[in-house]
Formats: structure tokens, C-alpha cells, sequence
């Protein structure tokens, strides 16, 4: 009877409802900008935002992705993704029970006059918690160009909850308890890296960026850089769905309590 009762129940409850938003931004120092630009944002279950352009072949005048008001940075794709444990058909992730966040960009080049851009990539909203964590992460520069121009490429991982979209510098994330999780650097350089970082969650309603500041020298028009990073969580606490009535908890006391009203209504064995 119990059994049947518990089974019921769990039948009855709704699923979790799980869902993650993904939003990309862009902050150009040496342009005309008030703060960080939002360039696209997606919501579900596995959300991916993709800004593509056209292959540029070093030279400025194609159409590649140029964010709006720049002085001069452009890619061919920007993306950002949160990878279901087990993979998808787009990259496989780091494994694990927990999805990975994974934020690259391609064919990067800088402007004549050289300078530095910031690219952000923010996972809210699957998880919440406080407390330390955990933080697998891999990290690499996989295009530079052959003619060695001061290309650079910073990593960063960040968490915060501030009420601005991203983590990091230019939007006061960083100065957050737990803000500056870590960073790797690729100068003119390809390389892979692997690294376990640590930080402390802020409290409810964590977000986690992934941030690259991308620089080049001054000097002809030429990039061709790529970059990436992925990074996954371990212990997080997955956010409840909303439960309908007094709640799953509520649902099995009151069914054990009639279970124990029931049998002690039972005759005694004799």
C-alpha cells in the first residue's frame, strides 16, 4: 500500500523546471560606448547564441561580425553554449553529471592603431547555492597568424551576482565576494590549457562569465586569432520547478499519515 501510495506521488509531481540563459556582450575602451554592449541572448534548456560574419582573410574591409560602434575589431563567429551533460552534436563538453559553458570566438582581428577588446560570454539560472566550489576548466588560443603582431588573448572565469548582466571588469563584478575565480594568458601562442579552479558562490541566483580580452599591436590590419574556453561546476545545486499545492513534502506526510490512520482503523490480528 505504501509503495503504491509513494508511487503515485512521484507521478504526480512535475519535474524540475530547469532553464539557462546565455547572453554575450562586448566593451571596446578605445570607442565611443556607455558600458558593455549586449549582442545576443538565449533561453532553454540548452541555449546557444551564435554571431556569425564572413571569413575576412586578414583583410578589414570584408564583412565580417563587426559590433556596433567599434573601432575596428572584428570576428567571424562568436559563441556561446551550454553544453547538456553527454555532449551534443557541437562540442562534447568536459563530462561530468553537470553541463559545461563553453564561449569561443574566430577569426579575430585588430584595427590598424592596435588596441584592446573585451568579449563576455554569462550561464545564469539552472543553479543557485552559496559556499565554495569547484570549477573544471580547459582554456585555449587555437588560430594566430604566422606574422607575430602582439596578439593576446586573456582568459578569464568570473562569478557574481550583481544585477548587471555580466561578471568581470567594466560592470563592478569583479570586486563581488568570489568574483575572480582565474585567468590564462595566450601571447602569440598556441596552446591548450587544463585547469581546476575554486571560488565562492555569492549566494541565489549566481551567474558565471567567461571573459576575453582580446589586444594587438599597432600595424597593418591582420588577425586570424581564435580562442576558447569551456568550464563546468562541481557540487551546484540545481534550482527547484514549481511544485503545485503544498509541495512533494507535503504530499508524502499527509499519505503516510492516512496510511497510519488506515491501519490503525484495522482489526487486530488475533
Amino acid at each position: 500500500m505504501l509503495k503504491r501510495l509513494l508511487l503515485a506521488t512521484t507521478l504526480a509531481a512535475p519535474l524540475p523546471a530547469l532553464a539557462d540563459t546565455v547572453t554575450i556582450g562586448y566593451f571596446d575602451p578605445g570607442a565611443a560606448m556607455s558600458g558593455i554592449q549586449v549582442l545576443g541572448s538565449s533561453s532553454g534548456t540548452s541555449p546557444i547564441v551564435t554571431l556569425q560574419g564572413t571569413p575576412h582573410n586578414n583583410q578589414v574591409t570584408d564583412p565580417a561580425f563587426m559590433p556596433t560602434g567599434v573601432t575596428g575589431f572584428g570576428f567571424d563567429t562568436i559563441l556561446a553554449m551550454v553544453i547538456p551533460p553527454g555532449g551534443n552534436s557541437l562540442s562534447g563538453g568536459l563530462g561530468g553529471i553537470f553541463p559545461t559553458f563553453e564561449f569561443m570566438f574566430s577569426d579575430g582581428f585588430v584595427p590598424p592603431q592596435g588596441g584592446t577588446a573585451y568579449l563576455y560570454a554569462t550561464w545564469q539560472g539552472t543553479f543557485t547555492g552559496s559556499g565554495p566550489i569547484t570549477m573544471p576548466t580547459q582554456w585555449g588560443a587555437f588560430e594566430m597568424p604566422k606574422v607575430q603582431n602582439g596578439y593576446n588573448v586573456t582568459s578569464q572565469v568570473l562569478i557574481c551576482n550583481t544585477p548587471n548582466p555580466f561578471c568581470g571588469p567594466f560592470v563592478g563584478g569583479i570586486s563581488q565576494p568570489g568574483g575572480f575565480a582565474g585567468q590564462d594568458q595566450f601571447l602569440n601562442t598556441l596552446r591548450t590549457d587544463d585547469i581546476t579552479l575554486s571560488a565562492i558562490l555569492p549566494g541565489q541566483n549566481f551567474k558565471i562569465t567567461e571573459m576575453f580580452a582580446f589586444s594587438g599591436n599597432a600595424g597593418p590590419p591582420q588577425g586570424d586569432v581564435g580562442a576558447f574556453q569551456m568550464t563546468t561546476l562541481h557540487n551546484p545545486i540545481p534550482v527547484p520547478g514549481p511544485i503545485v499545492g503544498m509541495g512533494l513534502p507535503g504530499l508524502v506526510s499527509g499519505l503516510l499519515g492516512m496510511l497510519f490512520l488506515w491501519r490503525r482503523k484495522m482489526p487486530a490480528r488475533q
